[in-house]
């Protein structure tokens, strides 16, 4: 049934009229008379006003919520400037790291520095001698086939930790963390996760933008990466 024919039977309804309205632009032109009867209310103090009053109201809602909209891009586009010039500056101080202890101090500043984490893990894979912010995962850890997802994506996680994934990146430090960011590390092969952890809940959310997080996460596996030896079966292949 089209609108003619539900008009026709009295079928009308709130949208209807809307919809029949907007089909006819000039109506008021020609029906000047029901403009008296209408009821206008005011949206912020609910009392009756002219139609040209609401329709300047109008307006200026629609003219406010554009510089709203305006002034959230400037913000965003001001938040993105700032993280890509610490991604520069983190990227020209691996980049001057002579050994893998340079790259783990260097991770460490930065990332507690210009990013704002309160704790700052490297999980890698393999053996070698830990130190402050670096760990080492046995490759047969059970724990690594919980991470096992965090690999095939290749996408950091944010969010809440489960009780025992915090223990095992941040130990006993864990225990004041509220928020966290998983990097999955990966340059040619899985070389291990970058934890960043925050006391603030807010300041690592699901659903948060992981652009330049992921980036974050190339440029440090992509420095680790010249200093730390491939597993026993990589070197296998390589000497076959």
């Amino acid at each position: 049934m089209n609108t003619a024919d539900r008009l026709e039977s009295k079928e009308i309804s709130a949208e209807l009229v809307a919809e029949w309205l907007r089909l006819h632009p000039n109506f008021f032109r020609e029906h000047e008379e029901v403009l008296d009867g209408l009821n206008i209310p005011h949206p912020h103090t609910g009392e009756a006003v002219s139609l040209l009053e609401r329709l300047v109201q109008r307006q200026r809602d629609k003219v406010r919520e554009l510089e709203s909209r305006q002034s959230d891009m400037l913000k965003a586009a001001r938040d993105s400037e700032y993280v890509l010039a610490r991604l520069h500056h983190l990227a020209l101080e691996l980049m001057n790291c002579d050994s893998l202890d340079d790259v783990v101090g260097a991770c460490n500043n930065m990332l507690r520095g210009d990013f704002k984490a309160d704790n700052v893990v490297l999980r890698l894979i393999g053996h070698g001698r830990e130190r402050d912010g670096l760990h080492f995962i046995d490759p047969g850890d059970k724990y690594l086939k919980q991470l096992a997802t965090l690999f095939r994506k290749r996408q950091p996680v944010c969010g809440r930790l489960r009780p025992r994934q915090q223990m095992f990146l941040f130990g006993e430090e864990g225990s004041s963390i509220k928020s966290a960011v998983l990097i999955p590390l990966y340059e040619a092969r899985e070389i291990g996760v970058l934890a960043l952890g925050s006391e603030n809940e807010a300041r690592f959310y699901p659903g948060m933008g992981t652009l330049f997080i992921g980036q974050l996460g190339g440029l440090v596996a992509r420095a680790l990466a010249r200093y730390l030896e491939p597993p026993l079966d990589a070197k296998t292949e390589m000497g076959s």
